[in-house]
């Protein structure tokens, strides 16, 4: 109807215009016309706003707003404190977190870092052993919520389900599919063939009878070593470092992390019923963690550093912005306790504090 009566008003003033060009009497009076007429012609174009498009701004709006708390939390930094520090803070929220180096890798022992046959290393015999060893004094025996974190590269798999088996095959666990969950932020800084994942549907395949993957079904390809493929070529073209020459990227995925936990640990607070508060367990890389727990920290207090090489996949435009992904609470034993490497499957613990 608005398009009508627009027509109807467009010819009407196109005959007055052509009115007063033959006798021109007014300039103000064809001036007002032609106003009219451009605020006929805008108003009967207007498009009528239904639910549909009510809902595409909402969504819209929704898709900003997570826009917005991703970048905050890329330059968010979280607390830690030791393990017996745990409810210091009355207004915070507590959770505790065990973080574990997979066992040792076929890599670990070859070095040969490059070498396909070493393409997503597995545990090597003394890995399973250095497993079972931590399996029989782990803390978390015995507790009923506990979740796994893990990489989704197989030695870390490998040593959650050897370390924590118990946690993964309890018959009174009616949902132990979830309780161990694989997630690509955990991964090991990606330079090298050992640092390449299989594909989803392998180890889905080898093992989905105990592990989460819909965090990551949805690239069957390993999407980090294809980044990187795309970026420096071939491990024959690049033979040096790839995401290590990028470490911003890495201290990226560990904020991730730990955006992940916080909203685990909000969902969990929001529960009534729960016998127990959740423990998190890690099972993730040396390199990762190294980053994780070094990255923006000098070497002033500790020899410590974030490792890799000279940045030069560094894109930012301010290189020099490297904001701390976690700060230690008044005490410099326990930061100096988590920023030295760790050994094959050795485990740290701590608590993460939300305020």
């Amino acid at each position: 109807m608005f398009r009508c009566w627009g027509s109807l008003i467009t010819n009407f003033g196109n005959f007055i215009l052509r009115m007063h060009v033959r006798r021109p009497r007014s300039i103000v009076l064809t001036k007002s016309i032609e106003s009219f007429i451009a605020r006929s012609k805008k108003q009967s174009t207007k498009p009528f706003v239904s639910c549909s498009s009510s809902s595409l701004a909402t969504k819209m709006n929704k898709q900003e707003e997570e826009e917005e708390e991703e970048a905050r939390n890329r330059l968010r930094t979280y607390r830690l404190r030791p393990m017996d520090k745990i409810n210091e803070n009355e207004k915070a929220r507590y959770v505790k977190i065990h973080f574990v180096r997979h066992a040792e890798g076929t890599h670990n022992v070859y070095k040969e870092y490059n070498d396909p046959k070493h393409l997503d290393a597995r545990l090597t015999e003394r890995g399973r052993e250095q497993c079972e060893t931590l399996a029989k004094s782990q803390p978390c025996k015995g507790k009923k919520n506990v979740t796994i974190l893990t990489s989704p590269m197989t030695r870390c798999l490998q040593t959650a389900q050897l370390v924590f088996n118990e946690h993964v095959t309890n018959e009174n666990n009616s949902n132990r599919s979830s309780n161990m969950i694989a997630l690509e932020e955990l991964r090991e800084t990606v330079n090298y063939q050992c640092d390449v994942r299989r594909k989803t549907s392998e180890l889905k395949s080898e093992f989905g009878g105990f592990a989460c993957f819909k965090n990551i079904e949805h690239n069957e390809e390993d999407p980090y070593w294809l980044y990187w493929l795309n970026r420096c070529g071939s491990e024959e073209e690049h033979q040096k470092h790839r995401e290590s020459a990028s470490l911003y990227k890495v201290a990226d995925r560990a904020r991730a992390f730990f955006a992940f936990v916080a909203n685990r640990a909000i969902n969990e607070n929001s529960l009534e019923s729960k016998e127990e508060d959740e423990e998190i367990v890690v099972s993730s890389h040396s390199a990762f963690l190294r980053c994780m727990f070094n990255f923006g920290h000098g070497q002033d207090k500790f020899d410590y550093h974030m490792g890799g090489s000279e940045q030069t996949f560094d894109d930012r435009v301010d290189k020099t912005n490297n904001v701390k992904v976690v700060e230690y609470v008044d005490d410099d034993a326990f930061e100096e306790y988590m920023r030295r490497d760790y050994e094959n499957c050795e485990m740290r613990s701590c608590v993460l504090e939300l305020l």
